[in-house]
């Protein structure tokens, strides 16, 4: 988990609890601090680092704030566990999400990458939506050609194949996840998805305008040829889903919501 200035204490504060209130409880827990947080969040983590779990918890501070790619990498580096598992600094687990996905991989010891489906609530309020995703390896891959179907905060995965890849690049902004999927993917990883809500995900419609404008189009389009000469896409498939985000991402902010929502059920 990675958290900066801008994070509040109050979500920070559930996010931990979420964790602590697990049926299973993770060995370790790797908390980024990208850069000052400020004394709200400092009380918060000074609470949990004095609790019942502080033993658990290791903090990794950055002097700067180096962004989430980068943050993540730093916090992987001190990830001593066969499987890591990650989530956000605002985000929500329910309470048998690392029973679960263990579970999984105890169960099939050939899977790589174990993530869920999630549903989406808003701090402004309206109904929340439910992201699902396929199941199976190969339905995934074929999905995850088209778009992004992977929540990143539901993500349980082998430290040791996620460490083979280099972990995280900043290189295409926002799209660190999604690029991080595919290399996964190209490397031969095995996935699977566990078909049931693990993690509630916070969003507002501020992260929905962040994703779009001329910026993120061009970075979008780096990244689909990245996936072309990786052998991911190929030149149909390319053409066809490079020519589609081009237009969503410069289409106005309150479409690019509406057909955000298509995607979800």
């Amino acid at each position: 988990m990675s958290t900066y200035v801008r994070e509040t204490a109050a979500n920070l504060e559930a996010s931990l609890d979420s964790l602590w209130s697990q049926t299973l409880l993770p060995d370790q827990v790797v908390l980024v601090l990208d850069g000052p947080v400020g004394p709200d969040q400092e009380a918060v983590i000074a609470r949990h680092v004095a609790g019942e779990h502080g033993s658990r918890l290791e903090l990794v501070r950055l002097p700067t704030n180096q962004g989430l790619a980068r943050a993540l990498n730093a916090g992987l580096a001190h990830c001593n566990g066969t499987y890591t598992a990650r989530m956000d600094s605002d985000d929500l687990c329910l309470p048998d999400r690392l029973e679960l996905q263990s579970h999984y991989a105890v169960r099939s010891p050939d899977l790589d990458f174990i993530c869920s489906w999630n549903d989406e609530f808003f701090d402004e309020g309206g109904p929340t939506r439910l992201k699902v995703a396929p199941v199976t390896h190969d339905a995934l891959l074929a999905a995850l050609k088209w778009r992004n179907v992977i929540q990143h905060s539901t993500v349980f995965v082998r430290t040791e194949i996620l460490r083979s890849v280099d972990g995280y690049r900043a290189k295409y902004g926002l799209l660190e996840d999604y690029d991080l999927f595919v290399r996964l993917a190209v490397k031969g990883a095995r996935f699977r998805v566990i078909p049931k809500v693990l993690v509630r995900i916070r969003s507002s419609i501020d992260q929905r305008r962040r994703r779009g404008g001329a910026r993120y189009a061009l970075n979008e389009i780096r990244f689909r040829v990245d996936c072309l000469r990786a052998g991911f896409l190929n030149t149909r498939e390319f053409l066809v889903v490079t020519g589609l985000y081009t237009i969503f991402r410069l289409v106005s902010g309150g479409m690019r919501n509406r057909l955000y929502a298509l995607t979800r059920t």
